[in-house]
């Protein structure tokens, strides 16, 4: 056995070295061509589903959890808050509309008390008043005139002036009625 000597031999279908054999050294190689293995598949059965219910014991319940009316309370509170505020809401917004709507004529008002107004102070019809009774004189060409602008627009008109002392007296009980009152 010892002058006997393995040795082995592939065979292969290509580059691919498949199964090695053993061989004796005096033995002829042998050639076997290996057959490719024809694989069956397994034949596929139908699916059969069953419907089965599993068998339940019901019991009757023997009291109702106090967790379970806390909850169910807390949900009717939550669903009647919510009905309140949506309603205050919608009340909120119809007072918002009518109040938008009171604005707009009140605006349309202030335009026409704004354009009476200025017509009740037409600055020509006055000019024309004072200068028809002598209270108010046009410079002339050589006069000067100078106008104080430091306090705000307003216009006094006096009808008659008080001089005197009526007219000094009058002045002080005037201005004691507003120190009083």
């Amino acid at each position: 056995m010892a002058s006997e000597r393995r040795a082995r031999k592939y065979e292969t279908f290509g580059s691919m070295a498949y199964q090695p054999e053993y061989q004796t050294g005096s033995a002829a190689p042998s050639r076997r061509v290996r057959e490719p293995r024809r694989e069956e598949r397994p034949r596929v059965q139908p699916r059969t589903r069953t419907v089965t219910r599993p068998d339940v014991e019901v019991r009757t319940q023997d009291a109702v959890a106090p967790f379970a009316i806390i909850g169910f309370t807390a949900v009717l509170l939550c669903a009647l808050l919510l009905v309140m505020t949506s309603a205050q809401l919608a009340m909120a917004n119809d007072q918002v509309v009518t109040l938008n709507s009171t604005l707009s004529e009140l605006k349309s008002e202030e335009k026409v008390l704004m354009a009476q107004y200025e017509l009740a102070f037409d600055l020509g019809a006055i000019e024309n008043q004072l200068l028809a009774d002598g209270s108010m004189v046009k410079a002339g060409p050589g006069q000067t005139v100078y106008l104080d602008l430091s306090e705000g627009d307003r216009v006094v008109y006096y009808s008659a002036a008080e001089e005197g002392i009526g007219g000094m007296i009058r002045r002080a009980e005037q201005y004691v009625a507003g120190l009083l009152s």
